[in-house]
């Protein structure tokens, strides 16, 4: 149940970003030599976006939290809490959100980023839902998930040049009426499979020097087979977890937005649920894997098309590199 018996923290106002380069599978197929009709039977990708290379994430981001801001009707100094949700910012540190703070006027509104992978958004939702039940004067806050990936794929190679792309989506938080918007939230993590998907480049462990940068540690990693295991298992047990806290099955839920990594993958979850696909939205097919993007994006576009309804029950799960999975249950007001 929601944490206030008072009012409800729900989702106001949606919005997404998407770069303008289109990266076909036929030209996936003359880098990699990997077949374009290959790429659709495996993924149901059939397209992806890059950003030029002028775009900033920080820019992205800005970008779908403005149109989320306008639906929702609220300005910018409204805003109590910024929260940017990627591991492509602009910079390693200082945290990209603050950037976007900035750049969007929302002077009042503290800054911080969230690192969870391709559940990022989904965790985002989390954090910022949970703060504003604790602090009832923040009245407005904004989730954003953003990917720029590009820079980081190693597009000679078939098994990750045919799955990324980039993009930005955004949600503005706000009061509802008590029994709507979040009612639960969960996280679960199996670390011991903290390789199987990584960007080693960079980080403390494997700082890029002019001595290692021809080893490719600056690309992105990834066993998708391993992926693959991890969400066949733990998914459907996270979703089960959430709708578990507040009395639910997954046949009470009206629709379920998913990180879009693999139609194959939604395709199989969706038959392990026993639940029927009008139950849920994809469009990896047009924009491919957008990380910490793709939650975003996804219930974006099935809001602003009228998919997601008022009293819909409303499961909102990803999953992301380490590994981390993630379930959120909404009531949509």
């Amino acid at each position: 149940m929601p944490k206030n018996e008072n009012f409800g923290i729900g989702v106001l106002g949606v919005g997404h970003y998407i770069p303008s380069i289109k990266i076909s599978n036929d030209e996936i197929e003359r880098k990699t030599g990997m077949p374009a009709a290959t790429i659709v039977e495996k993924t149901g990708i059939r397209s992806r976006y890059i950003a030029k290379e002028t775009e900033a994430a920080s820019q992205m981001s800005v970008f779908a939290a403005s149109v989320a801001i306008n639906m929702a009707q609220v300005l910018p100094e409204q805003l109590g809490q910024v929260i940017c949700c990627s591991f492509s910012g602009d910079y390693v540190y200082p945290a990209m959100a603050c950037k976007v703070q900035n750049l969007l006027g929302a002077k009042k509104a503290g800054a911080f980023d969230v690192m969870a992978n391709c559940t990022g958004f989904q965790v985002g939702l989390n954090v910022l839902s949970d703060r504003m039940y604790c602090d009832p004067s923040v009245k407005y806050g904004l989730v954003i998930g953003t990917a720029l990936q590009s820079r980081y794929i190693q597009w000679d190679k078939p098994e990750l040049a045919m799955y990324f792309g980039d993009g930005a989506g955004a949600a503005v938080l706000g009061k509802v009426p008590a029994g709507y918007g979040i009612l639960a939230n969960e996280i679960f993590t199996n670390g011991k499979v903290y390789d199987a998907v990584r960007l080693r480049g960079g980080g403390s462990s494997f700082p890029m020097r002019p001595d290692n940068i021809q080893q490719g540690l600056q690309y992105y990693e990834m066993d998708g087979m391993e992926v693959w295991k991890q969400v066949v298992q733990f998914q459907p047990k996270v979703i089960r977890q959430v709708l578990a806290k507040i009395g639910k099955t997954t046949d009470d839920v009206d629709f379920f937005i998913f990180h879009q990594a693999n139609l194959r993958l939604i395709e199989y979850l969706m038959a392990k649920m026993k639940q029927p696909l009008s139950k849920t939205y994809t469009n990896m097919e047009m924009y491919g894997n957008t990380a910490d993007a793709s939650l975003a994006i996804a219930l974006s576009e099935a809001v602003r098309g009228g998919l997601v309804k008022r009293d819909h029950l409303v499961v909102i799960s990803g999953v992301g590199a380490g590994f981390t999975f993630g379930a959120t249950a909404v009531r949509w007001y």
